[in-house]
């Protein structure tokens, strides 16, 4: 199968490949002194995303759930809840229920304030997992007009232009700009992949790797681009 094809399935959000396994313990897990474990669910969420790894994300949807159902309120966990809803969908591992719980956290979130940027941004997430991709995007445009400065949500905003088959939207936002996680250059060259500048795409994912972001979505691209171009990428 060519990159193409594979950033096709991507994007369209469809069944990826082999999910890469590694174990949660050697990626999200602190030890204190005397052994004691501190689990960091935001950094099992960046992982997940990282390494293609459900069962970190599953991992840290379990914290995250908890954590909005608590007596005090919804807190941030709902947004959580979105993001880790729409990771799960590109790998193909999102559920009915996952779907349910986390799309009622998000409207909750709005109805009890519909200015909240973060509510709108979870819920853009949760529609674009879902596939509704055009009422994603307007949930997203409108998060980012509450919140313009926010540069995940611009970066999400650019992912699903792709899923959209607007790669030249992709890079008008994202292309030229100082980004500060790598995960950014990984959707650029996926944009410029299906613009069909290969180079480009290369360039943006050994941007990322520089940055020192690596995993499953970067390892698969450069294999294929190695193949098919026969160029050692190491």
């Amino acid at each position: 199968m060519s990159i193409g094809n594979k950033v096709n399935l991507l994007v369209m959000m469809t069944v990826m490949l082999c999910v890469f396994t590694a174990s949660a313990s050697a990626f999200s897990i602190r030890v204190l002194e005397g052994g004691i474990p501190i689990v960091d669910p935001h950094q099992m969420v960046e992982d997940g995303l990282r390494l293609g790894n459900a069962d970190l994300l599953r991992q840290a949807w379990k914290h995250y759930e908890d954590s909005v159902v608590l007596p005090t309120g919804i807190g941030s966990g709902y947004l959580e809840l979105g993001r880790i809803y729409f990771y799960l969908s590109l790998l193909g591992d999102s559920t009915e229920t996952d779907y349910e719980l986390a799309e009622r956290f998000a409207r909750q979130a709005i109805s009890d304030n519909p200015q909240n940027a973060d509510a709108h941004h979870a819920l853009g997430l949760i529609l674009a997992g879902r596939g509704a991709f055009l009422d994603a995007f307007e949930e997203l445009t409108l998060a980012l007009h509450l919140n313009p400065t926010n540069e995940f949500l611009l970066v999400d905003l650019a992912s699903l232009h792709l899923a959209l088959h607007q790669p030249v939207k992709t890079i008008e936002y994202l292309e030229g700009r100082s980004h500060k996680n790598g995960w950014a250059f990984v959707v650029l060259a996926m944009a410029w992949s299906q613009q069909n500048q290969k180079g480009k795409a290369i360039l943006n994912l050994l941007k990322a790797r520089k940055m020192g972001y690596g995993g499953y979505w970067i390892d698969t691209m450069l294999a294929q681009f190695a193949e098919e171009f026969n160029l050692p990428f190491k």
